[in-house]
């Protein structure tokens, strides 16, 4: 009897030790805030970069202007602040590290409805990038901490191509050179002059208006005289006038 109610004893107590771990550990990951965000002021110390600061204001202020709020939504200004900028441990020791508030105020108000701490670590330690990195990650969490949307990529409008064979700065086309015709001396020799072709009179060409070929006919003019006369001779070849 009493080793069944020890039994009984350590079933609830192992329980009750579950169930606690489960409540400590076990909490439920809280969804973004949804928020009518309009505007947003980040700040920092001297120590941070003004360089930091201006990338998380430009990205945060193009997620609010990207982001349509939903209908009915508190309206309010988040505050960001830049508290710490550190490195991180071990492998990352060479990796920075951003310690940040977020506290969004009500419009109407003025009172801060949410507050919250994060602490983001920054991917590269390139110098050429480590600070709009940083920027980026901290950006980034302030978005999904009030849902905002992530803006779109500006499309770079390039102007039509064109193909010319002509240069931009061609030259201006020259006027041909005159060359003056060199005087002759005499003791260059003269031009030969070719003899014209001699043209026939215009009464030694014959022409055959029957064979095809074109010829003209003069009204009024007197009969031309043919060596014999048809209706006398029948062995006349020549035609009726």
């Amino acid at each position: 009897m009493f080793a069944r109610f020890l039994k009984l004893g350590l079933a609830l107590f192992l329980l009750g030790a579950l169930a606690s771990c489960s409540l400590i550990h076990g909490r439920p990951i809280t969804r973004p805030l949804s928020y009518h965000v309009r505007d947003v002021t980040v700040i920092a110390d001297a120590t941070v970069p003004t360089r930091i600061i201006a990338g998380v204001d430009r990205r945060v202020s193009a997620a609010i202007a990207a982001t349509r709020p939903p209908a009915g939504a508190e309206r309010v200004v988040v505050l960001v602040r830049i508290e710490k900028l550190g490195y991180g441990f071990n492998a990352r020791r060479h990796l920075q590290t951003a310690r940040f508030t977020v506290t969004a105020a009500s419009v109407e108000t003025g009172e801060p409805v949410a507050e919250g701490s994060f602490l983001v670590n920054n991917p590269t330690d390139d110098p050429m990038m480590a600070e709009e990195s940083l920027a980026e990650e901290i950006a980034s969490r302030v978005r999904f901490a009030f849902s905002l949307a992530s803006p779109s990529l500006r499309k770079l409008v390039r102007p039509p191509r064109t193909q010319s064979t002509r240069l931009k700065t061609a030259l201006a086309p020259e006027a041909p050179a005159v060359v003056a015709p060199a005087a002759v001396t005499s003791a260059e020799p003269a031009a030969a002059v070719l003899p014209a072709p001699a043209v026939p009179p215009a009464g030694a060409i014959e022409t055959n208006i029957e064979e095809g070929a074109s010829g003209a006919v003069k009204l009024g003019a007197a009969a031309p005289t043919v060596p014999c006369d048809p209706a006398k001779d029948k062995d006349c070849a020549a035609p009726k006038p």
